[in-house]
């Protein structure tokens, strides 16, 4: 019995005990307010955490926090004390600075303690801190001009490499060479960059006897993420050494001429199927005679059969900045399309202002006999900011069109402007008026059109609309015309989301001597969305479809009515591989139709396959019944009552041969459809560069139709012979530098200090190298600001040169010895330091002198470094970029007399912080604090 009584008894002094410190332990409650972080970005997090008094007293104690891992910094690093009133509550910010070193997949956590005071009661929380992926490469192209020459050198592209992001990346390196150095114009390299890391890739060329005879040339350098997002492109420029050159102006295409080459004469002979022969002859040419550009274009043929000679696209032109004129064969594309011979010209009284006007005789061909014109037409055009598709542009225009094929007169006048422009949102608007009379009916007919297109963003919401209403008796080529064009798009992550709606209806007038075009109209509403999967990308669209068209065919007296109802779906596949030069893409389209002229509901289809990869592009389509109307029209003048199909297969081939001066071309087209049984084409043409500027061609075109009895063939042969740029400019200049070694006192005279023989020296990226006496020039400068740069080597030293020449000048530059800054850096830590990543490698070291001037340079993975500096006082410094936030650079920013001949050294201390250690005990009220 009293063996039971002290079990009862001990039974409720352990449960009394454990009642008190129940009671103590639950005096307040601890929480973050949110269950994690996540987070892909350095920078601070933020975090909240609750704390609760739940008793009827106040109570008073201290708060703390703690960091379990480097990637994390807290940026409470002392005891807070908080009082709470009884059954109140507080919230306390947490702020943790994530290191720039944070690797994605890490998870650390940050800890929050509450202790009363009194009791030494206390509590811990953890909140989980999760760090996402973050992609960051950053490329920089270290020397963007390539010298060279002789045979043997080696033309070096060193290219940093540097991931700043939390997680290893894959990246392709492309580097696209001209045709002469190598065969496969494009080489890439594949490359693995773990996190926090930088490397520097070298691409080496050797220079060969064709390099040689290059003046200079561009390499292109593009940088590729594995999914084939473009980190970066840059530009390599190549340039032969040299004491004396002449200036050539950079190579700009005038996307006007028919050829971009300029300066060439291009002869040929056609022979034809029919025993017939044709001569061809092209030449174009430019000169510029001091601020003037004079133009000329010479497109001549000859066909044997007929004796005809024609001259078209053959004009002389010359321009100046503010004016010039053209005379020959002149096109504009207006309202109206105006092409004939004749003569335009332009004036800009201003730098915004442009005045045009032209006129001309309606003929193809420059030779014709006026009786063959095809009437008259003259036009003014008033420009301002370059026009109305320009911020705050508009331009009006006056046309004037006597059509003596129609036998009508044409009188129009339009306006276009730039209403609003805005990063959201921009909008223009345009209108025209007309007066149409015929030679045969009385009266006139007035006429006129207008247009709004605008286009925009709302967050991630873009929209366009470009609409388009005229009367049947424009004047224009759109007669009748309701074009509406509407377009939303959403792009959401690696999705595409898309609506579109357009609409085309024409129903022109004319008088009764006048062709009367066909009435018609169609609609379509499309709905879609697209998926980016790594190279690959998948649409969806449906769209229903409607098509109506009044067509009198040649068999009938009355305008037949024609209609078309569709539903359909598009689905496209798409893949590109940039460093294999592959891609593909199939695309389906197909649903249910039905039209007036069939009794049922039918099914279509249609598919399209293209495939390139390097020489070879292969394209591929096939069609299942009718699409449109114009294709049921046709096979109903023509009788035909089976199901339309249509079938082509057409690859083109390109390769060079002989160390690319043999260019291959080839190609064929094999068709067969309901309407033309089959043909068959083929096309192939070889280009041989005999000389640099001087090639020979043969073309071959074949074709042969199953519906025709006999087939074409022509070959043509060929040369090209390309000149030199005409220049003749009496306002160039010689630039004349001379570079010697600044060996004596400053104040002493140039003529005491030794030139710099053999010194290589860049204008504008153009290589030189000094003669034996220290001399170069460059002849022929058009005026302007040219920068002159000594290349300094590890124990002489030139700063840039700017200069602006309008005559000839000469300039000496003094090459000063260099000093040396050595230095290296040191981690301390102690046993109760953070336990860190000790960066070492690819620090920033800058070294800044008196006057402001920034020298810099990168530790290596020993942490050493040096530095090339002229005389003088610097402050070097170690930057903390991709230093943890644990350490202190004790004897940062240190001043340095650096003087030639003498190395000075530099030593950086890390000291990596220490945590706060604390030791508890544990008892029945929790842990204490010892």
């Amino acid at each position: 019995m009293q063996s039971k009584c002290y079990k009862i008894l001990l039974l409720l002094t352990v449960f009394g005990s454990g009642l008190n410190a129940w009671s103590q332990n639950n005096s307040f409650s601890i929480q973050f307010t949110s269950n994690k972080i996540e987070t892909n970005n350095t920078g601070v997090a933020d975090a909240y955490v609750k704390i609760v008094n739940t008793t009827t007293h106040s109570i008073e104690g201290t708060f703390d926090t703690h960091s379990s891992h480097e990637d994390l910094y807290l940026s409470q690093r002392k005891l807070k004390t908080i009082t709470l009133a009884a059954r109140d509550s507080i919230f306390i910010p947490i702020k943790a600075i994530v290191s720039t070193t944070a690797k994605a997949g890490n998870q650390s956590t940050i800890e929050a303690i509450f202790t009363i005071t009194e009791t030494q009661e206390a509590k811990s929380v953890f909140m989980p801190v999760f760090i996402r992926e973050r992609k960051l490469v950053k490329v920089m192209l270290l020397e963007t001009n390539l010298i060279y020459e002789r045979a043997g050198d080696s033309l070096t592209i060193p290219i940093r490499v540097s991931n700043e992001g939390n997680t290893a990346q894959k990246i392709t390196i492309l580097a696209r060479y001209p045709d002469f150095i190598t065969r496969n114009a494009i080489e890439n390299k594949d490359l693995n960059i773990p996190p926090f890391t930088d490397t520097i890739i070298v691409l080496k060329k050797v220079v060969n006897k064709m390099i040689l005879n290059q003046e200079d040339f561009t390499i292109n350098i593009t940088v590729l993420y594995h999914n084939g997002d473009i980190i970066n492109n840059g530009t390599v420029r190549a340039s032969s050494i040299r004491q004396d050159r002449r200036y050539v102006a950079p190579y700009n295409p005038d996307y006007n001429l028919t050829f971009n080459q300029t300066n060439q004469v291009t002869a040929s002979i056609q022979h034809n199927s029919d025993n017939t022969n044709a001569y061809f002859l092209y030449a174009n040419a430019q000169a510029e005679i001091n601020n003037g550009i004079l133009q000329a274009n010479l497109d001549m043929n000859w066909w044997e059969n007929s004796d005809q000679v024609f001259f078209r696209n053959t004009w002389l032109g010359y321009k100046e900045k503010n004016y010039g004129a053209t005379i020959g064969n002149i096109s504009k594309f207006f309202d109206l399309n105006l092409i004939g011979r004749g003569a335009e010209g332009f004036y800009k009284p201003n730098e915004k202002n442009t005045i045009e006007a032209g006129a001309i005789d309606k003929t193809f061909n420059l030779i014709d006999n006026p009786s063959l014109s095809f009437g008259k037409s003259a036009w003014g055009m008033f420009t301002h900011n370059n026009g109305w598709m320009q911020k705050k542009g508009y331009e009006n225009t006056i046309i004037y069109d006597n059509d003596s094929y129609s036998g009508t007169q044409n009188y129009l006048a339009s306006s276009r402007f730039s209403l609003y422009t805005s990063e959201n949102f921009n909008l223009r608007a345009g209108g025209a008026i007309s007066n149409l009379t015929s030679n045969i009916e009385s009266g006139n007919k007035l006429g006129g059109a207008g247009e709004v297109q605008f286009n925009g963003k709302m967050k991630n919401l873009f929209y366009s609309s470009s609409n388009y209403l005229s009367s049947g008796y424009f004047s224009g080529m759109r007669k009748g015309v309701v074009n509406l064009n509407e377009r939303v798009n959403l792009p959401v992550g690696k999705y595409n989301l898309w609506g579109v709606y357009n609409y085309l209806s024409a129903k022109p007038e004319s008088f009764a001597n006048q062709f009367t075009s066909t009435n018609f109209s169609t609609a379509r509403y499309d709905i879609g969305i697209s998926r980016r999967f790594s190279s690959l990308i998948v649409s969806l669209s449906p769209y229903y479809y409607t098509e109506s068209r009044t067509e009198q065919l040649m068999s009938s007296i009355t305008p037949d009515e024609y209609s078309m109802k569709a539903a359909r779906m598009t689905l496209g596949l798409t893949y590109y591989n940039t460093p294999t030069r592959q891609n593909v893409s199939l695309s389906f389209e197909g649903g249910l139709f039905t039209a007036n002229t069939i009794e049922k509901r039918e099914f279509h289809f249609k598919t399209n396959f293209i495939y390139s990869w390097k020489m070879l592009n292969l394209l591929a389509f096939y069609q299942y019944n009718n699409f449109y109307l114009g294709e049921i029209i046709a096979n109903s003048q023509l009788g035909i009552q089976k199901t339309y199909t249509n079938l082509t297969i057409s690859p083109t081939l390109q390769q060079k041969f002989f160390n690319d001066k043999l260019t291959i071309n080839l190609g064929m087209v094999y068709s067969k459809n309901s309407i033309i049984s089959e043909s068959l084409q083929f096309n192939g043409r070889a280009d041989y560069d005999v000389t640099k500027d001087f090639s020979l061609f043969v073309y071959n075109y074949y074709s042969d139709f199953s519906t025709s009895a006999t087939t074409l063939n022509t070959i043509q042969v060929g040369l090209t012979k390309r000149f030199n740029p005409i220049k003749i400019d009496k306002t160039r200049s010689t630039l004349e530098v001379y570079v010697y070694y600044e060996t004596g006192d400053k104040k002493e005279t140039i003529a005491k200090n030794s030139p710099a023989i053999n010194q290589l020296v860049i204008i504008d990226g153009k290589a030189f190298r000094t003669d034996n006496k220290g001399i170069l020039k460059y002849r022929s400068l058009p005026p302007g600001s040219y920068t002159i740069k000594p290349v300094n080597t590890n124990e002489w030293y030139a700063d840039v040169v700017k200069i602006d020449i309008d005559a000839d000048t000469k300039i000496a530059i003094g090459l000063n010895k260099t000093a040396t800054i050595k230095g290296t850096l040191s981690y301390i830590a102690t046993d109760k330091s953070f336990d860190i990543t000790k960066k070492k490698g690819g620090l920033p070291i800058i070294a800044i002198d008196d006057s402001g001037k920034l020298f810099t340079t990168k530790t290596d993975e020993n942490g050493s470094f040096i530095l090339y500096v002229p005389k003088g006082l610097y402050t070097v410094s170690l930057e903390k970029t991709g230093i943890s936030e644990y350490v202190e650079v004790e004897n940062n920013n240190q001043l340095i007399d650096a003087e030639p001949n003498n190395i000075k050294e530099v030593k950086f201390t890390l000291n990596i912080k220490e945590k706060r250690v604390e030791t508890r005990k544990f008892s029945s009220n929790g842990f204490q604090k010892q």
